[in-house]
Formats: structure tokens, C-alpha cells, sequence
């Protein structure tokens, strides 16, 4: 059930230390969450948003933003028949009253909340954002989605959210951001921190479509333990602005990832993505396969990025970036990378393509009747399916599809 916001917000420009602090004593939150908070406001007081090089900050007014003051935009679907066997899915606010040792544990162990402005805002001020513990030896069968929406102009989602996976447990996450679009800005700054223990395996889905007009700046990192799989598939359509860094980190033994995604950019649209591959433990297994399209006068960005650290060994690693171009002035950047500091090797390279339809095989499909309009909608949804098949829930799938097909409309 969505609880209602009858707190009046504050516009970030109003913001003080003073009222970090009345808001968190006020929702009777711990000493020790209280002090985080209120570092991390200083440090976000202190200092100055980021340069990033390819992510255009210059339109973007947040000092009117309001930051929620409860956690009414975050909606939560499961089976709650989970929750006998120990399985706790809840906002995080919940979480902070009901599970207050677990939170304490890990929150802001796996993200630095102090690693530019932004991280400091969200450590300061989330108010939505979820709670995903799953026992040892727990499979959930059935999977857990948390909906974070944005309903009104100069509002802000700030989430923070916090997945845990004991040893052996096994889940599937749905993470999914939507709205309309959006007549001025909003704003959107979530987090999401994730703990793999031993043997455990995470099938993560974040699904990004937010409407026009939201600019949306997040941070992901997965800390994955020995023999622990995560399979993650991110999926970005919305907002106007996305800057996204992500990181999966396979520091345990025999760890790996397999890591899919898919962007569609379209009229005046910039989405970032800057995913980071670190290989710390031996023996780990990585592929990551990114798909982009880019369309009209818009701009996507792929900064991606292996590391495999001297403690590796035996590290095996792939990462792929292909890019489709659909009209002359969409533009798309691949900046794959590679830093190895292990003689230790198995394998690792990257590789990257980028280019236009192939004219060749429109007019084959044309000259078997097709249309062009539906050879290209063939050939995109194709590009794609290897990401929309992971969707596990059908209303998301035929969501993401419905918003992908309008586009090549």
C-alpha cells in the first residue's frame, strides 16, 4: 500500500544541517544513522557538483527541487509467503525500525557516500528505496519488484537501496523506475548497494523510463562473495539526463557475472552509463554485452571499463559494447577499457562496434515484402532481445517494448 506524503517538502535550497537532523529525531531514527546523515550533508554542503566531461549538467536547476520526506514512491510486489522462511522486503525506512542491526551492518559499505556531491545527497536525504534480505539457503521462486515513480514538477526520488543475499540464497530482483513525462525537472538520485555471500545468485533487472524532463543520477555496485553469481540486466529508455555509474566488484574466489543491457536514446535524450568490471578474487568469470541505439539529435554514452587487480588470478573477462545509429545526427561514444595488474591471466579483451543499419539487409527485407518501418522495428527489437528476455515479469516486458516500438514510430 502507498502511504501518503502529508509532510510538506522543502525545496533543496532551503535544506539545512539543522532540519537533517529534526527530520531523522522526528521519524525516531538511531544515533548512528542520524551522524551519517549529517556527515554527509556537510560534505554535500561542502562541496561542488562534479565535472563530468560527457554528462551536461548546465540546464539542470535542483535548487527547487523538494526531496520527498517520506518513502510514498516506492511500491513493493511480492509474495509475501517468502516471509516465514526469514525473507524480509520492505522499504528501507521499515527496515531502519524493524531490522536495525542488518541495515546498521551494511548501509554505505558497498557505495562510498562520500564520493562526489551527489552520493553526499543521497546519503543525507533518502527517504524512498527498498530492503531485500534473503536468509541462507533461502530461494525465493517468485520475483520481488520495487516501483519507484515520480508523479510532479520539481520533485525528487531520493532512494537508497540495500540487497543482501546470505550464503547459498537465490533470488530474482526486478528494480524499475517509471513516470509521465515530466513539464519542467525532477530529479532522480538513487542508490543501490548489493552483498552476495558465499555460493549465492542474484538475477538484478533495473529498469529505467523515467518520462521527459527527469535527470537522473545514480550509483549501483554489486560486492560479490566465493562462488557467488550475479546475473544482472539494465535496461535505460527515459529521463534527459542519466548519468549512471556502475560497478560489479567479484572479490570473493570462483565469483561471476554475467552482465546484459540495453539503451535507447531518442530526441534530445543524453544517457550515460559507466559500468565497472573489478576482478579481485581468483578464478572469476565475467561477460558484459551492451547494446545501444541511438535516434534523432540524441547522445549515449558507454564508459566502460575491466580491472583486475593483483590479487587475481586465473581471471577470464569480455566486454562488449555495439552500437546502432538510426538517423545521421544521433551521436554514440564507446569508451571500453582495460587495466591488468596480474601477470595471472586466463583471458581478457573488449571490443566495440558502432554504425548504421545495414542497407543491405533492409532492402533484403524489403524485397520480401516487409516494410521499412517494420524491418527496422524487426531489426531493433532483435538487437535488443537478448536483454528483454531476461525480464521476468510480463507487464514490464510488454512496458519496455511499448516504449521502445513508439519510438521507432
Amino acid at each position: 500500500m502507498q502511504a501518503s506524503n502529508s509532510t510538506m517538502r522543502v525545496a533543496l535550497a532551503d535544506y539545512s544541517e539543522a532540519q537533517v537532523v529534526e527530520a531523522a529525531t522526528a521519524a525516531g531514527e538511531p544515533h548512528w544513522l542520524i551522524e551519517q546523515r549529517t556527515v554527509a550533508w556537510r560534505h554535500f554542503a561542502a562541496s561542488v557538483p562534479p565535472f563530468w566531461r560527457r554528462t551536461d549538467l548546465s540546464q539542470f536547476h535542483p535548487e527547487q527541487i523538494e526531496p520527498a520526506t517520506d518513502s510514498s514512491a516506492t511500491t513493493l510486489t511480492w509474495d509475501a509467503a517468502a516471509a516465514p522462511a526469514g525473507v524480509v522486503f520492505c522499504t528501507l525506512a521499515d527496515a531502519v525500525r524493524h531490522h536495525p542491526q542488518l541495515v546498521e551492518r551494511y548501509l554505505g559499505t558497498v557505495v562510498d557516500p562520500l564520493a562526489h556531491k551527489f552520493a553526499a545527497l543521497n546519503a543525507a536525504l533518502w527517504q524512498n528505496g527498498f530492503f531485500l534480505y534473503v536468509p541462507k539457503h533461502v530461494a525465493v521462486e517468485i520475483p520481488l519488484t520495487a516501483t519507484l515513480t515520480l508523479h510532479e514538477t520539481n520533485q525528487a526520488v531520493v532512494a537508497h537501496n540495500l540487497i543482501i543475499l546470505e550464503e547459498g540464497a537465490s533470488a530474482t530482483l526486478v528494480e524499475a523506475y517509471t513516470s509521465e513525462s515530466i513539464d519542467g525537472q525532477a530529479f532522480a538520485s538513487p542508490v543501490s548497494e548489493i552483498v552476495l555471500g558465499a555460493g549465492s545468485m542474484l538475477r538484478y533487472i533495473t529498469a529505467q523510463t523515467w518520462g521527459d524532463g527527469v535527470y537522473h543520477i545514480g550509483a549501483q555496485r554489486a560486492l560479490v562473495g566465493r562462488d557467488a553469481t550475479i546475473e544482472w540486466a539494465a535496461i535505460s529508455i527515459g529521463s534527459r539526463v542519466q548519468h549512471v555509474e556502475a560497478e560489479t566488484a567479484l572479490a570473493g574466489d570462483g565469483s561471476r557475472v554475467d552482465w546484459v543491457a540495453a539503451t535507447f536514446a531518442a530526441g534530445n535524450q543524453t544517457l550515460l552509463t559507466a559500468p565497472w568490471l573489478r576482478h579481485i578474487g581468483a578464478k572469476t568469470d565475467a561477460h558484459m554485452d551492451f547494446k545501444t541505439v541511438v535516434k534523432d539529435a540524441s547522445y549515449a554514452v558507454f564508459d566502460g571499463m575491466i580491472r583486475i587487480e593483483h590479487a587475481s588470478r586465473a581471471t577470464s573477462s569480455r566486454l562488449e559494447e555495439h552500437a546502432l545509429h538510426l538517423t545521421p545526427k544521433a551521436r554514440s561514444d564507446s569508451i571500453p577499457g582495460l587495466m591488468i595488474d596480474t601477470n595471472d591471466v586466463l583471458k581478457a579483451g573488449h571490443a566495440s562496434t558502432s554504425g548504421e543499419v545495414d542497407e543491405e539487409m533492409l532492402f533484403y527485407m524489403r524485397s520480401r515484402g516487409i516494410r521499412r518501418e517494420d524491418a527496422m522495428r524487426l531489426i531493433v527489437m532483435g538487437f535488443f532481445e537478448p536483454v528483454l528476455d531476461r525480464i521476468p515479469t510480463e507487464t514490464l516486458r510488454e512496458h519496455v517494448t511499448a516504449l521502445i516500438d513508439a519510438r521507432l514510430g
